[in-house]
């Protein structure tokens, strides 16, 4: 939550630029609202009472508004009542009928919405400032972070402040093409990148496999191979994952063409689906062999291998060098 202080000559300035930008009106007497209520708005600057006010004015309720925002109703009630003694005038009339707001609550729910939109466009402009000068992004290939050492990862990006620190992925070309581009400093790719420009290393190798229920006809096979897999129902990451496309391949070059009865955004649903039996799953070997589930080598498959990249012309590359070492 914002709260942002302020005191001094600087308070006077932005008192002054809110009274007269947001509360001031010729159809509204000034007695409605006090000047010490504006004071405790721009003094406090908590977005968080304007939301509750908020809440409030548009429930009607106490109890449903307190629910929402997973506060007490006595917590709320003194909020809205610190509020309205500020203002030095009721908000709300409380009756039968619920919280019924005043004409002062009326205005105040009117101004508090410019204010609140507002306030929250000058945060996410300074936030944009702010990660602008965090220069150096890490992108993520659809997969990749299941497979890195992500303790080493987040150390490295809480250690160094000029590392904007996020956990987006995207399709593995996306991130190839932003590493070409140079929107991001550091990659996490899915095979090993063949553009020029690129230094790349092999940091993590995981093995392609077939998941299978048990009363499988492959149950009881240490080894398949992929022209064993014409005719089955396979369950396989969607299109965002290298691993899509080179199943997709290799299907192709063994003269069949796939039957996916499931395409999924993340490993875990494969398993699932294959436990109750819809059909055979192709992804990397994360899971661990249950009584129900186990993982068979596909013959000639290739190992899902995962790459730390990054321009060997970039800005960033000593930070890069030192990223990728550490990985």
């Amino acid at each position: 939550m914002h709260k942002l202080n302020v005191d001094g000559e600087m308070a006077k300035y932005v008192l002054l630029y809110v009274f007269k930008t947001y509360f001031i009106s010729p159809l509204v007497s000034m007695d409605l609202l006090s000047v010490g209520a504006f004071y405790f708005i721009i003094n406090n600057m908590n977005t968080r009472n304007f939301k509750c006010f908020q809440t409030v004015y548009e429930e009607r309720n106490l109890q449903v508004a307190a629910s929402k925002l997973f506060l007490s109703p006595q917590g709320l009630s003194k909020i809205i009542k610190s509020l309205e003694d500020e203002c030095g005038t009721p908000l709300f009339i409380r009756s039968k009928e619920g919280f019924v707001p005043t004409e002062s609550g009326k205005l105040f729910y009117e101004k508090s919405k410019v204010v609140t939109r507002d306030l929250n466009d000058l945060f996410a402009s300074i936030e944009s400032v702010s990660d602008k000068e965090k220069r150096f992004k890490v992108g993520f290939a659809a997969g990749t972070i299941r497979a890195i050492d992500i303790p080493k990862v987040n150390n490295f990006m809480e250690s160094n402040p000029e590392v904007l620190a996020s956990w987006f992925e995207y399709s593995n070309e996306d991130i190839i093409q932003m590493l070409l581009n140079d929107e991001i400093s550091f990659g996490f790719v899915v095979g090993k990148p063949t553009a020029s420009n690129l230094v790349a290393k092999l940091l993590y190798s995981v093995d392609l496999v077939a998941y299978v229920y048990n009363g499988h006809k492959f149950w009881e096979a240490s080894q398949i191979e992929i022209s064993d897999l014409n005719l089955e129902h396979i369950i396989s990451m969607n299109e965002r994952y290298r691993v899509y496309h080179d199943v997709l391949d290799a299907c192709h070059m063994n003269g069949f063409n796939p039957n996916f009865v499931a395409m999924v955004g993340e490993g875990e649903s494969i398993y699932r689906l294959v436990k109750n039996k819809v059909g055979v799953g192709i992804c990397p070997k994360f899971f661990e062999d249950e009584a129900d589930v186990r993982a068979i080598e596909i013959k000639d498959a290739y190992n899902w291998d995962v790459y730390g990249a990054f321009r060997e012309d970039s800005a960033d590359r000593d930070l890069a060098k030192k990223f990728l070492e550490g990985c």
